[in-house]
């Protein structure tokens, strides 16, 4: 019996001691600090030291793949370096002449990866956060600074010019901290009295067009209908020139000798009776 009781207490203090260990190591590893991020294709990471002297954003960037590092002292910052797409909501510009527009703007951009630890050292912000806060500012004083150079009616008459002079703004002030324009689309809409004129504008402009169409219209009719007879009336003249001569050219041809053949030729062997009641000769000698 004492033997089994020996036994027994030695194997009850290693299944202690193996479980000690354990809950040790499994202890250390909660707590160890190296790590590995996975920095996927269209991302650029970097390194941020938390302790020592050079503490802050590393000027190297960490290309895509897995990065080990120690998470006590170093934190790995991931940014999209793919294009990406922000709608943001409307807002209000003012042009020179006080008219109100309603701006509803979409932007296309990417991240220069060269750039990204400059990004990060400046705003120390997620990139969603950057873009609500410093591109949508950006994009808010371009709309600003452009409508106010503008009068209300040239915004909607000159469009293009005025988004290039947008194009403009935006690429310079976003390429300068690291954000590359690609593409803004914006939907801009006029106050309701603008609308108004401009379809009252435009109402006119295709009455009037119409109304040349058709006097352009009736003025070739009447340009047709006045060559139509005047086509017919030198038909005419011609047709009565022509007749005359053939009547001048048939008195000249009756001479008296055709006149007594034309006679002859007609004569059925009658004599034409008189009122007397007799028969009497009207043949005229022939020479």
């Amino acid at each position: 019996m004492q033997f089994q009781a020996q036994t027994s207490g030695t194997f009850i203090k290693r299944l202690v001691r193996y479980v000690l260990i354990f809950v040790v190591l499994f202890i250390i590893y909660l707590v160890q600090p190296f790590t590995y991020e996975n920095i996927d294709a269209g991302n650029v990471g970097i390194k941020i030291n938390l302790y020592g002297s050079d503490r802050g954003v590393d000027n190297i960037t960490i290309v895509t793949g897995r990065v080990w590092y120690n998470s006590w002292t170093t934190k790995i910052v991931e940014f999209p370096t793919y294009t990406q797409s922000v709608d943001y909501e409307p807002f209000v510009v003012t042009t020179k002449d006080a008219a109100e527009f309603k701006v509803d703007p979409k932007l296309n951009y990417h991240v220069n990866a060269s750039m990204v630890p400059q990004i990060y050292r400046q705003y120390r912000k997620p990139l969603s956060e950057i873009e609500q806060q410093f591109m949508r500012n950006t994009i808010y004083d371009a709309y600003r600074i452009v409508a106010n150079s503008f009068s209300s009616d040239s915004v909607m008459s000159n469009r293009e010019r005025f988004e290039d002079r947008i194009q403009t703004i935006l690429t310079k002030n976003l390429s300068k901290d690291g954000f590359v324009y690609d593409q803004l689309t914006s939907a801009i809409t006029p106050p309701e009295s603008l609308r108004q004129m401009i379809d009252e504008k435009n109402a006119s402009i295709q009455a009037r067009l119409k109304a040349e169409n058709q006097a352009k219209q009736a003025d070739a009719e009447a340009k047709v209908k006045v060559a139509t007879a005047q086509g017919e009336a030198q038909a005419l003249l011609v047709r009565a020139k022509a007749e005359a001569e053939a009547n001048r050219l048939r008195q000249q041809s009756l001479t008296p000798l055709l006149i007594q053949q034309q006679w002859i030729q007609k004569w059925n062997g009658t004599l034409p009776t008189t009122q007397a009641g007799g028969n009497s000769s009207l043949m005229l000698p022939i020479k």
